[in-house]
């Protein structure tokens, strides 16, 4: 039988659980959004395990106490355990201002190890036998008072950490993986992704996009502008504003009145009326404008050589990062970042302090790839010299 969950509200009360954590040396927590329900990810919840003891943490009622927690979580020598830990990493950095340190990331971990299914859901029933429910995904982590069913689904995300935790080490220190979990983890640790910025040219990545003529490509452009800046307004994801399907609708035939733009599905009449005048006026904005930018703008021959040597040598550092993961019995993905072999390709650093300064590699990586991949890097074409 599993102890009560206790719930944490008031100050007084997660200072007495920071002293229970800090004496157990690690815990392992998660974090709950509203990222389904508003345009900006808050941090609505927070849960943590330790000792075998379940918290349920209150970030709305608790407010910048909550920051009496960032000393344990930016202590290096205090564990951390976290499940696919990006999108936490990130909230705390945005809502807590904390750091982390002394991460330990289970799905990277069962990734390094080579499990078949990694996603925390396999791993509990696999280990434990438990088959997660699915109700509480997609909750209003927001709204207050929780719901027993919100409590009940919150607290097993963090329940079974610690013991997975202390199995994994295991299996790491068995395959001699160690060293690169702890490399993989520093190197998340100090690439936290930015919290998500408005971005008024993604309506190139609406499915469809493309495919529009410069005059569609204009209006889309215009009422993706409009629909990202209602959502901000209203603080609600853009999808609850109107989806995607009616701003391409929109883009390719644009109604001439309420009445026609209410019949396009995903607007509908309560949207049509409410801000109908709005959609048509952006639409209006649109009237005699092209867009020719989704179309690949001609390139010199130059560029063209330029790109094509980028491209090959891509390949070849694809290919060498193929090698060593396969001598070393590791995943090609969590041996160094597509997007790093990318700059690299590009950059083409031929020294060890240029290479450190072009991507970021932790301690194992410079034991292990270091030598070799500046070897490969030596024998590439560089593809910013002049082909003349």
């Amino acid at each position: 039988d599993w102890p009560p969950v206790r719930i944490v509200t008031t100050a007084d009360e997660l200072a007495v659980a920071i002293n229970e954590w800090q004496a157990a040396g690690s815990f392992g927590i998660d974090t709950e959004s509203n990222s389904f329900y508003a345009y900006t990810d808050s941090l609505c919840l927070l849960q943590v395990t330790a000792d075998g003891q379940d918290w349920i943490v209150d970030p709305i009622a608790l407010g910048d106490d909550l920051r009496a927690i960032n000393p344990l979580l930016e202590d290096p020598d205090f564990i951390t355990i976290l499940h696919a830990a990006e999108f936490d990493l990130m909230l705390l950095k945005k809502d807590l201002g904390a750091e982390l340190r002394g991460l330990f990331d289970t799905q990277v971990a069962m990734t390094l190890l080579q499990h078949e299914k990694t996603g925390l859901a396999a791993l509990i029933e696999s280990y434990y036998g438990m088959k997660l429910s699915k109700k509480e995904q997609r909750s209003n982590w927001g709204n207050r008072p929780l719901t027993e069913s919100q409590l009940a689904y919150a607290r097993i995300d963090t329940h079974f950490l610690p013991d997975l935790h202390q199995r994994l080490l295991a299996e790491l220190d068995e395959k001699g993986m160690t060293a690169a979990a702890e490399g993989e983890f520093r190197r998340q640790e100090h690439e936290i992704l930015p919290p998500r910025e408005p971005n008024f040219d993604a309506w190139k990545k609406i499915k469809g996009a493309r495919q529009l003529n410069p005059g569609a490509a204009a209006r889309l452009r215009e009422i993706f502008r409009w629909r990202e800046e209602l959502a901000i307004k209203l603080d609600r994801p853009v999808f609850r504003v109107m989806p995607n399907e009616a701003v391409i609708a929109l883009a390719k035939s644009p109604p001439q009145n309420v009445k026609q733009l209410a019949e396009i599905r995903g607007v509908g009449w309560n949207l049509a009326k409410r801000n109908g005048g709005d959609i048509l006026a952006a639409l209006d904005a649109a009237a005699g404008k092209t867009v020719e930018s989704h179309i690949p703008p001609k390139l010199s021959s130059e560029d063209r050589r330029r790109y094509r040597i980028q491209r090959e040598n891509r390949e070849v550092l694809r290919k060498w990062r193929k090698t060593c993961a396969d001598q070393l019995g590791l995943p090609s993905e969590r041996l160094m970042h597509r997007r790093h072999l990318e700059e690299l390709g590009k950059v083409l650093p031929r020294t060890r302090e240029d290479l450190l300064n072009t991507v970021p590699l932790n301690d194992w990586q410079r034991e292990n790839l270091e030598a070799s991949l500046l070897e490969t890097l030596a024998a590439l074409p560089d593809p910013n010299q002049s082909g003349e």
